[in-house]
């Protein structure tokens, strides 16, 4: 089970951020499933005292991964690729919670 939630994980982690700094756009359904995979984690994991290490390091490179894919576009796009990021961290923090 936690190995399936850590690789959901990682494959929504990747088909948002990937595009983003390779400067292809931005993918507001990625970012929609990049949401509801943080939080099914976040309710995978509500009883357990500790994260997989794997999903701790995800996790934690997502806001600042995305935040510097945000200065490849223009004000527009930069703003929307920062609130994405932000709403990413407060996503993190709440299924970490």
């Amino acid at each position: 089970m936690q190995t399936d939630l850590v690789g959901r994980l990682e494959e929504a982690a990747d088909r948002f951020v990937v595009p983003l700094r390779m400067n292809e756009g931005f993918d507001e359904q990625a970012l929609l499933k990049l949401g509801e995979e943080i939080d099914r984690c976040g309710t995978g994991w509500r009883e357990a005292t500790h994260v997989p290490k794997r999903a701790a390091l995800i996790l934690a490179e997502l806001h600042p991964a995305i935040e510097a894919c945000a200065w490849l576009y223009e004000e527009d796009v930069r703003q929307r690729i920062q609130e994405a990021g932000v709403m990413v961290s407060e996503a993190v923090i709440a299924a970490l919670d």
